[in-house]
This record gives structure tokens, sequence and C-alpha cells, in this order.
């Protein structure tokens, strides 16, 4: 099934995030966003730039290639 990379994207950082037992203002805190912000990325309702995604996955603790591998 294709789904948006928008969407696939976004559920993995939702995954990685309550893995950690994390809210969405606890990870926005650790990556330096608005959890606003972070609601509508985990939703696929904006597309994430290069440096968002490496701020989300240096907070989680994971590399690229980690996280890609969950999508």
């Amino acid at each position: 099934m294709a789904t948006d990379i928008c969407v696939r994207i976004g559920r993995r950082i939702r995954v990685l995030r309550t893995q950690k037992g994390w809210t969405q203002a606890m990870l926005a805190d650790h990556a330096e966003l608005a959890r606003e912000h972070l609601s509508e990325l985990e939703n696929g309702k904006k597309e994430i730039g290069a440096r968002t995604l490496e701020r989300i996955t240096k907070a989680l603790g994971v590399k690229l290639t980690q996280f890609f591998d969950g999508i």
C-alpha cells in the first residue's frame, strides 16, 4: 500500500517518540521545536526539512539510517 511519505515519516516519529515514553511536548523541547509544529509533522500535514529531521533523530537518539529502516 502506497502511503504519502510525509505520513510515513510522521508515523515513524510517533512510534520512536512513544517507545521512549515521551509526549510531543517532551520531544519538541529536546529537539527545540514548537509542539504544534511537531504535531503537524507527526500527522503528515507538513513536509519535514532535513535539519528538522536531524534535530528530531538526535533528540530521539537514533541515526538517520535507523530512522529510515522503519519506513
